[in-house]
């Protein structure tokens, strides 16, 4: 779930550790095998063994962090190709050292992104 958050802040890289362990440890815990129910007599038995078909415990978690990990990779998947796709505008933004400089970047944009990432007068 951080690595979710940390990809709508804008720290990329964070979100994408996060995200890759989520997805590594969602995968993890629905690959895993159920324990065996315990035979020892002076030992009590834990709860019982779940039906065949019934869900892990982990299950749920499992998924819920399998999804949030996902959309914390697409996130900071989708950034970073933007980032590369309108390089020239972001480095013109970037070296511009004047208003007047900085507005005639959007030049490099297409005209359906300017009023999203283009100065507002």
């Amino acid at each position: 779930m951080w690595g979710f958050f940390f990809a709508l802040f804008s720290i990329p890289y964070v979100a994408l550790l996060l995200g890759a362990l989520s997805v590594y440890w969602g995968v993890s815990a629905l690959r895993a095998k159920p324990r065996p129910q315990r035979t020892d007599v002076d030992i009590p038995a834990g709860p019982p063994t779940p039906a065949p078909g019934a869900f892990k415990p982990q299950t749920t978690a499992a998924v819920s962090g399998l999804v949030t990990g996902g959309l914390a990779l697409a996130i900071v998947a989708a950034s970073f190709a933007f980032r590369v796709v309108y390089s020239d505008y972001y480095t013109c933004v970037d070296d511009a050292l004047t208003q007047s400089s900085q507005q005639a970047c959007e030049r490099h944009l297409p005209k359906q992104l300017r009023p999203l990432l283009g100065n507002r007068d």
